[in-house]
């Protein structure tokens, strides 16, 4: 990487963050329109109501069969369970309590992480009121992948739960490889991969039974890996340019499917919003001469 084939990425993301700057309020006001549009739209007009199969998702993994988790799996299906083993095992010792008890947990949990992401853009929760809602209503994982985004910046050992859930979320580990950040991607990587050996010791049969799920879900569809390329693109060039707001975005484009509640990941991006490190130190192709100076 050269300077010059690097100045016009950054270039386009300087003036883009001056649009953005400039136009900032009315751009929110557009957009909180229309998110309570769509939340109207889709609550009143069309009569879809999250509320009447309250924690679907969850029920998924509070009653997953350990034995057979993807026995009766399927895209788009209620109540199944569609991660890998892993998860299923970390949370099995929730299967003791009744399900009003665990999805209660599982709700005040929810609200605890989305409560923190927006906590300096409220008004976020008006622009994304039908994703968030419905994320409560059903009981999915995106507020937690949102949350694992943030923190793994840090934390970078979290980004096991993204890669042990939903997979393709993996896609941001490109960030640690393009700016040469090695211990945070090996510490993800090494944490996903020790998860998962000590799980398949476990249960080796229930880790064949979910790669074959995967290897023959319809669910994504055919433009699954054309949006991973262009996923893989968006955190390459965040990363080049010192933007991690770009991660929560590839992330949430490189989900298997892209439900509703999903557009939650996207509340990443208020807590990322200032945390902009300088963009990769570029090596020089000539080592620059080295002068000795001696005293007196």
């Amino acid at each position: 990487m050269t300077v010059g084939s690097m100045a016009p990425v950054t270039a386009i993301g300087q003036t883009t963050s001056g649009i953005l700057r400039r136009y900032a309020r009315p751009l929110r006001d557009a957009l909180i329109v229309v998110g309570l549009l769509r939340a109207f739209v889709y609550f009143v007009v069309q009569g879809i109501h999250p509320w009447t199969f309250i924690g679907i998702d969850a029920r998924a993994y509070w009653r997953v069969d350990l034995a057979h988790p993807y026995a009766t799996s399927g895209v788009g299906e209620h109540s199944t369970y569609l991660y890998s083993p892993a998860f299923a095992q970390v949370l099995s010792p929730s299967y003791v309590l009744p399900f009003e008890a665990f999805f209660l947990l599982w709700t005040v949990a929810s609200i605890a992480v989305l409560y923190w992401l927006v906590r300096p853009w409220p008004w976020a929760l008006l622009i994304l009121f039908l994703p968030w809602t419905y994320e409560l209503f059903v009981g999915q994982v995106h507020l937690f992948i949102a949350a694992a985004i943030v923190l793994g910046f840090r934390y970078p050992a979290l980004w096991a739960f993204n890669l042990l859930t939903k997979v393709t979320p993996g896609v941001g580990l490109l960030w640690f490889l393009v700016r040469r950040e090695w211990r945070p991607l090996a510490i993800a990587l090494g944490t996903t991969g020790t998860l998962a050996v000590a799980s398949f010791v476990l249960q080796p049969t229930a880790w064949f039974d979910w790669v074959t799920f995967l290897r023959g879900s319809t669910g994504s569809g055919e433009l699954l890996y054309p949006r991973l390329f262009l996923c893989a693109a968006i955190v390459v060039a965040g990363a080049l340019t010192g933007r991690r707001w770009t991660v929560p975005i590839a992330v949430w484009l490189a989900l298997p499917v892209v439900w509703i509640e999903s557009w939650v990941i996207l509340l990443a991006i208020i807590r990322l919003r200032e945390l902009a490190p300088a963009a990769l130190p570029l090596r020089p192709t000539v080592a620059p001469a080295v002068t000795s100076a001696r005293p007196g």
